[in-house]
């Protein structure tokens, strides 16, 4: 206690409350600084992991794949018929290569989404299996670029024929074939859950092929392996496809950055390409299939054929069949490895405990921001009843909007007001605990986000950094405090960030997404986002001067 008392003592002494009180926005935009400065130093050496197989049951690329030559051209012969079906409508694409995988001696099914053509799977009852547990392959008809997937329709019908003469399976196997990756396919896997009368038991693991018009050979293949909301597949699914390829010698890309040149660039590279992806999937017209099994425990990633020279496509089909049987080893669902992390290349990863500072410094960027507005200015209680009532008010209005068809126009026409004459409508007391209130639920909002979707916490941390310069800016009645509310405008962001990024649909797809693919981004940005931004334009707009400050 006499220790405390003497602490206590010096800094009153010393002043040392009121300087940190005024140093407040200089703190927090120095933690945002930090922030960002943490995540740039995880690709340097000794900040990264490299990667393992967690689980030893896997055992990837132990047992040999004879998926070779002798296959290649059966899957010649069925890629010259599948192309002649490219005009034909999907019924009748469905109906063919449905024949075929009847006469494998598979079970076939449809599953008919309302919406759009109907979904054509084929089981394959494991002959050492149960039927509790079960592989998913998905080809859809059109890939993620938008073109006729042929490469990867002809390889799931050959391996299909290839899987009927094993009897090392312990787990069913189910080709799907949508119409594509995106709702169809989301569609399709719901209805498995739910309502589905041929099913083949948990699904554990799927695999989605891309395989277009490349031909016999390709150089290299992408995976994608973000999912909807933030979920990722578990680590080991990932590394025991890439080991695999490695014993191929097939090189491997994330985010288009191939494994043959790694360095502190490319790592970098990877590291915030990754999170925008992470932040983006599910919200622009590039769904790669993957993210559609999100929130169903299935650990999903996509594989991508690039190039058309180096690798014959019976490799392809190789990293398939081995990944699948690694998986067929498996006795219990994926438990150990990492479902958190961030990728650097297809060789390092960087764990949550490694990486989530970043988000929290940000955190605490907004929570100093939101003392500075309180602290430096003044509370008066008499006040509150407004407070609460603009508070209310927003809040409702927000719920209101994320449940209502609404126009990108008329979105960012909500903005507008921020630039019109400021009226006095109450006082600084008032306006402050507003944009304090709004800066502490923003910093509430990345606490909550950091662990189950990391990308978006720091994606909206970063993007609504802005907003924390306002407390000082209305001090100084400075007119930069508009500018600050035009940038940091979720919508104004959307927009503009969709056509930089080459995604003008990017608007459209956030509001659509929850009914599309259950991405609820737009819940987040909606309900988190946009009303403390609203309160702080409101606060801005709407209050009158200190006197001190006028005169």
């Amino acid at each position: 206690m006499a220790l405390a008392e003497t602490v206590i003592r010096k800094v009153k002494k010393l002043g040392l409350v009121p300087k940190a009180i005024r140093l407040l926005p200089k703190l927090s935009l120095l933690f945002a600084i930090f922030s960002c400065i943490w995540l740039v130093t995880l690709p340097q050496d000794g900040n990264y992991r490299n990667v393992y197989i967690s689980e030893n049951a896997l055992m990837p690329a132990q047992a040999t794949s004879y998926f070779r030559e002798s296959e290649w051209n059966i899957v010649r012969g069925y890629r010259e018929e599948i192309e002649k079906l490219k005009d034909q409508p999907i019924l009748e694409r469905n109906r063919v290569i449905g024949e075929w995988l009847k006469d494998s001696g598979l079970q076939l099914a449809y599953h008919n989404n309302g919406f759009a053509n109907d979904t054509l799977y084929a089981i394959m009852h494991a002959p050492r299996g149960e039927n509790t547990e079960a592989m998913a392959m998905v080809a859809s008809w059109v890939n993620s670029d938008g073109e006729f997937n042929l490469g990867a329709i002809s390889l799931a019908v050959t391996l299909a024929r290839y899987f009927t003469k094993m009897s090392i399976w312990s787990k069913n196997i189910i080709f799907v074939f949508p119409e594509n990756s995106h709702k169809p396919l989301r569609s399709w896997v719901e209805a498995y859950h739910t309502s589905l009368d041929e099913t083949a038991g948990s699904i554990e693991a799927a695999i989605v092929m891309e395989y277009g018009d490349n031909g016999d050979y390709f150089e290299y293949y992408d995976m994608f392996y973000e999912g909807l909301n933030g979920q990722l597949p578990n680590l080991d699914l990932l590394n025991t496809a890439n080991l695999v390829s490695y014993h191929e010698q097939i090189p491997v890309a994330l985010q288009g950055i191939s494994d043959r040149v790694i360095d502190y660039s490319t790592r970098l590279q990877t590291l915030f390409k990754g999170i925008l992806k992470l932040t983006l999937t599910g919200l622009t017209d590039e769904v790669h299939g993957c993210e559609a099994f999100s929130g169903w425990q299935i650990q999903a990633v996509t594989i991508k054929a690039r190039g058309r020279e180096g690798r014959d496509v019976t490799q392809f089909g190789r990293v398939v069949d081995s990944t699948f049987r690694s998986v067929n080893n498996l006795l219990e669902k994926f438990h150990q490895s990492f479902f958190f992390y961030l990728m650097l290349s297809p060789k390092h990863f960087v764990s949550i405990g490694t990486y989530l500072p970043s988000a929290v410094l940000l955190a605490v960027s907004y929570a100093f921001s939101a003392l500075n507005a309180v602290l430096n200015t003044g509370f008066d209680f008499k006040n509150s009843t407004v407070i609460l009532l603009v508070m209310t008010f927003v809040e409702l209005g927000c719920v209101g909007l994320a449940f209502t068809p609404v126009n990108q126009f008329v979105l960012l026409g909500l903005g507008v007001f921020t630039l019109l004459p400021k009226r006095n409508l109450f006082k600084a007391e008032v306006a402050y605990p507003l944009v304090a209130l709004a800066l502490f639920s923003l910093a509430l909002l990345i606490t909550a986000l950091l662990i189950v979707h990391f990308a978006l916490a720091f994606t909206i941390g970063v993007l609504a950094l802005p907003l924390t310069f306002v407390p000082t800016l209305m001090k100084k009645q400075s007119p930069y405090t508009s500018l600050c509310l035009i940038v940091s405008n979720p919508f104004a962001v959307v927009v503009a960030g969709g056509y930089i990024l080459g995604h003008p649909e990017l608007f459209t797809r956030l509001t659509t997404a929850w009914d599309d693919l259950q991405c609820w981004t737009w819940f987040v940005v909606v309900l988190g986002w946009f009303p403390a931004w609203l309160l702080i334009a409101i606060g801005y707009w709407g209050y009158t001067p200190l006197k001190e400050k006028t005169e």
